[in-house]
């Protein structure tokens, strides 16, 4: 019996030898393209005019620009960041550079306006338009959508979440603003 179950072994060994086969070199794998703005938290384009983000590096500037973006809108507050080098470095970059300093923390309506007045100016697209994080761009886009492209207060929601908005106050502010500020 026992030399029956070897002859039995040997032979399924053998032939599962046999079935096996070598493994064959596979075609080639194309890899996608890096995004260039991956390490860009929360890099988003909205649009073929519109780019957002949290804060870019100095370098992304020279990249953005051969990406066709034409301007920089840059929300964060001079004490949060080094605007003066940013600028300068957009600028040297062939980039126009548009600052609007806004506190997160204590919204106003001047901000709102700012923004929607930079983001009207044609001369200002293609844009990145950014702060720390893309939760300022966010609630500011939002107002956007709604009072200037005709979104619903929902979609436009919807969108300026993804963008990055996750402030409750910012959110309750943008709210604020589009309800003082709709036309009816």
């Amino acid at each position: 019996m026992n030399r029956v179950w070897r002859i039995s072994a040997v032979g399924l060994l053998a032939a599962a030898g046999c079935a096996a086969q070598s493994p064959q070199p596979s075609a080639p794998v194309e890899m996608p393209e890096p995004k260039p703005f991956a390490h860009i938290t929360n890099f988003f384009r909205v649009n073929d005019q519109i780019c957002t983000g949290g804060q870019p590096r100095m370098e992304d500037f020279e990249k953005m620009k051969k990406e066709g973006i034409r301007a920089i809108i840059n929300l964060r507050q001079a004490s949060e960041h080094d605007v003066a080098a940013e600028e300068a470095k957009a600028k040297e970059a062939g980039l126009r550079y548009v600052h609007i300093p806004v506190d997160g923390r204590e919204m106003k309506d001047e901000y709102a306006l700012e923004f929607l007045k930079a983001t009207d100016d044609q001369a200002n697209q293609p844009a990145f338009i950014h702060c720390g994080s893309a939760n300022r761009v966010g609630g500011l886009w939002m107002i956007r959508r709604v009072l200037r492209d005709g979104w619903t207060l929902e979609r436009a929601e919807e969108e300026a979440r993804k963008i990055g908005l996750r402030s409750e106050a910012l959110l309750a502010f943008a709210k604020d603003y589009i309800a003082r500020h709709a036309q009816n």
